[in-house]
């Protein structure tokens, strides 16, 4: 029993943590993409994607510390991550096209677009990125 206890409480860690780590970087994300549309008035995917990439350094360090607890060398696991995040900002681009395509506004679109981000942005850290040896 005491093995899945500790299974319980660190898989619970790691949810909190990515959520923290997750949640920093989407708030990142969100202030930036919506402060270069509506401030600036730079188009929506653009302001998609550069919010996607310059949110990705600081969500790194969270993500491979606090998330993660990865002793990967950064030097292996930081490439991998921009190549993620370098995907995670064309698929963020695609969809936030499709939903000012289809009339949404750019805050709901961001909003939409960085949720998906946030999921394949987990399941490639947990299983390429940052995996359990």
């Amino acid at each position: 029993m005491q093995i899945a206890a500790i299974n319980f409480r660190n898989g619970f860690r790691k949810a909190f943590f990515f959520l923290l780590a997750g949640g920093t970087g989407f708030s990142l994300y969100l202030c930036i993409s919506n402060g270069m549309h509506y401030v600036f008035h730079v188009t929506e995917v653009a302001s998609a994607v550069v919010a996607t990439l310059l949110s990705a350094l600081p969500t790194f360090w969270m993500q491979r510390r606090l998330t993660f607890k990865s002793d990967q060398p950064k030097r292996k696991s930081f490439p991998l991550y921009v190549l993620l995040q370098v995907g995670n900002a064309a698929l963020i681009g695609v969809l936030t096209a499709v939903g000012v395509r289809i009339g949404l506004p750019g805050a709901v679109v961001f909003f939409i677009a960085g949720i998906a981000g946030a999921m394949v942005s987990y399941a490639v850290q947990a299983k390429l990125i940052f995996p359990r040896p």
